[in-house]
C-alpha cells in the first residue's frame, strides 16, 4: 500500500512538472520548449551540433583575468571527458565583495519576487509569509553586483566556454542563491534541485559554479555522476524527471559519483547534462553562485525581474516588533 501511494505521488509530481514546462514554453517561448523536448536525446544533440558546425569564435577574449595559473585547454578536456573540472577558484577580494553583496541585498524565497527578506532574517520572514523556504535567490545580480558582472565578462571564463561550445559564448544566466538547513518535504526538495536530474538549457551549454561558503558533505555539497553528459540510458533520456539516488547510482556506478567539497571561493566547471544534485545542508546554510553560457539565449534562465515587482520583508524592532512588507526600488 505504501509503495503504491509513493508511486502515485511521484507520478503526480512528474506530471505536474511536465505540464508546467509545457505551459511555460507555449506561453513564453515555443522554441525553448522544442529544445527541451528534443535535446534530451543524444542523437538529436549530435545532429544539431553537426548542422551547427563548430567554428572559431570571432570575439576577442583578451584582457586580464582574475584567474591565474589555469589552462583553458586542460579544463575543456576534463569537461569533455568527465563533464566536470574542479579547482577554478575565486580570488579573495572578489569573494569578499560577493559575500558583502549577499548580506546587503535581499534574497527571495523560492525565487518569487513577493517573498523578499534579508538573509539574516529568514526565520522571521518564514513566520511572516507563513511559508518554509528551502532556497532563496537574488535577482538582477549582473546589474547590482559589480563583482558578479566582472566575473561574467572574465576572459578566462569566456575562453573556456568558447572552446567547449565551439561558438561565441552567450551569457544566459547568473544565479546566486542560498540553500537552507531545513526539514522539508520531498516535493520541496524536488523544486530545490536536491534530487538527481540533468539540465536542458540549450543543445550545448556550460556552467561555472563557485561556493561562497565553506561546503562539505553536511553543508550542501554538489554531487554529480561523471560521464553522464555523454551517455545515459534511453529510459533516462525518455523520462526526464527527478530520480532517487539508488536508481542513478545503481545505473551508472558509485565509482562515478563525485561529491564536491571546498572552502569558500572554491569553483568548478560542469556540463550539467550530467546527472547532478545539491545535497541538503544539515550543519549550516550554503551560498552558491552560478554563471552559465550557451550558444543561444532563449530568455528563460536569467535572474532579471522588474525592480518594481520586488517586495521585501522588514522587521522593525520596536515595542510591537511590527512586521511589514515594503517595495524595493
Amino acid at each position: 500500500m505504501f509503495s503504491r501511494l509513493y508511486w502515485l505521488r511521484e507520478f503526480y509530481h512528474d506530471a505536474y512538472d511536465a505540464g508546467y514546462e509545457w505551459f511555460r514554453g507555449i506561453t513564453k517561448n515555443p522554441k525553448w520548449l522544442l529544445m527541451r523536448q528534443t535535446a534530451r536525446f543524444g542523437f538529436v544533440r549530435s545532429l544539431i551540433n553537426r548542422s551547427q558546425s563548430r567554428t572559431t569564435p570571432s570575439l576577442n577574449f583578451s584582457g586580464e583575468s582574475v584567474f591565474s595559473k589555469v589552462s583553458p585547454e586542460s579544463i575543456v578536456q576534463s569537461v569533455v571527458k568527465d563533464g566536470i573540472y574542479l579547482g577554478l577558484n575565486l580570488p579573495s577580494g572578489m569573494l569578499d565583495e560577493m559575500i558583502t553583496y549577499a548580506k546587503q541585498y535581499p534574497c527571495y524565497g523560492d525565487r518569487k519576487p513577493e517573498y523578499g527578506f534579508p538573509c539574516t532574517q529568514k526565520r522571521e520572514a518564514e513566520y511572516w509569509y507563513n511559508r518554509q523556504f528551502v532556497t532563496a535567490s537574488y535577482f538582477n545580480t549582473i546589474e547590482t553586483c559589480p563583482a558578479i558582472a566582472q566575473l561574467s565578462r572574465d576572459p578566462m571564463l569566456l575562453s573556456i566556454a568558447a572552446e567547449y561550445l565551439g561558438a561565441n559564448p552567450v551569457l544566459i544566466s547568473s544565479n546566486l542563491w542560498w540553500s537552507f538547513v531545513t526539514e522539508a518535504p520531498l516535493q520541496a526538495r524536488r523544486k530545490a534541485a536536491q534530487l538527481f536530474h540533468y539540465d536542458l538549457d540549450d543543445y550545448r551549454f556550460i556552467k561555472f559554479f563557485f561556493y561562497l561558503t565553506n561546503v562539505d558533505s553536511l553543508t550542501g555539497a554538489h554531487a554529480c555522476i561523471r560521464g553522464t553528459h555523454r551517455r545515459k540510458k534511453f529510459a533516462h533520456e525518455w523520462n526526464k524527471k527527478r530520480f532517487k539516488d539508488s536508481e542513478i547510482i545503481d545505473s551508472y556506478g558509485i565509482e562515478n559519483l563525485v561529491t564536491i567539497r571546498g572552502n569558500a571561493g572554491f569553483g568548478f566547471v560542469e556540463d550539467t547534462l550530467c546527472f547532478h544534485k545539491g545535497m541538503p545542508p544539515i550543519r549550516h546554510d550554503r551560498l552558491m553562485l552560478q554563471i552559465e553560457f550557451a550558444t543561444r539565449d532563449y530568455q528563460m534562465q536569467h535572474d532579471r525581474v522588474d525592480p518594481q515587482s520586488l517586495y521585501v520583508y522588514s522587521a522593525h524592532l520596536n515595542s510591537d516588533r511590527a512586521l511589514k512588507r515594503i517595495p524595493e526600488f
